[in-house]
């Protein structure tokens, strides 16, 4: 009883409250309610962007070390960032008919893999692939993009994630509160997060290409300027 007794405890709640956003989102999904679906999505991202900077900041791992607050972020993460966004990019036409269902299974398959290695990359400083960035795909829905590109998009990154290319591990990492490159994806996603949640589809559409334009950019110039030795090996998290 101590556990949820202690005010910490509330860290942890809000980290599963995202996997309850999702599965809301999936429930929506299924009665074709899509743009309820996508709001529901959005605060799953919320909950991720802040849930692991409260627990530091707070030292929930210190308070409650009988609860492995890595394992409940994992497990929200490959369901609300991954399954269910991929789910609802199926449902709501984003990819040509005949990819949705292949690609949500190889999303799943590379996201869990990829998130099974992730002590092991901590250690190392890289990550060999890509990260499992599949949530980004819902900016193609919100953009309005024509479904091949979003079917290539997503192909090509579960080929990134699977191919043997050193990646910096800070990049496109989300909750990496640090000034500068390595971070800015977190930042210009988290500008546009509110009118996302106002707006959708309606919201002017330099708060979607923007953070579509640096992701892609950086899928292709991190593994660069980290053979360039410009980027470091390491896990440097400020916040």
């Amino acid at each position: 009883m101590k556990i949820f007794l202690c005010w910490q405890f509330l860290i942890h709640l809000w980290t599963l409250a995202g996997l309850g956003f999702a599965m809301l989102a999936a429930q929506h999904i299924l009665l074709g309610n899509f743009d309820t679906a996508a709001r529901w999505l959005l605060l799953v991202l919320v909950v991720d962007h802040t849930d692991g900077t409260l627990a530091r900041r707070y030292k929930v791992g210190q308070r409650l070390p009988a609860i492995s607050g890595k394992t409940l972020d994992l497990i929200t993460d490959v369901v609300g960032l991954t399954f269910v966004p991929m789910l609802f990019c199926w449902w709501a036409g984003v990819f040509l008919d005949g990819w949705g269902r292949p690609l949500l299974l190889a999303a799943a398959v590379t996201c869990s893999l990829k998130y099974s290695m992730k002590e092991r990359i901590l250690e190392e400083g890289f990550s060999r692939g890509a990260p499992p960035i599949f949530f980004s795909v819902l900016l193609f829905w919100l953009l309005g993009l024509p479904e091949v590109w979003a079917t290539i998009y997503a192909s090509v990154l579960v080929l990134l994630c699977w191919l043997p290319i050193p990646y910096p591990i800070t990049s496109l990492v989300t909750t990496h509160w640090k000034p500068g490159f390595e971070s800015l994806t977190n930042y210009v996603s988290f500008a546009a997060m509110a009118p996302a949640l106002l707006w959708l589809q309606d919201a002017p559409g330099i708060f979607y290409w923007t953070p579509l334009i640096i992701v892609i950019a950086q899928l292709g110039v991190a593994p660069v300027l980290l053979a360039l030795r410009m980027i470091q090996p390491g896990f440097r998290r400020v916040y």
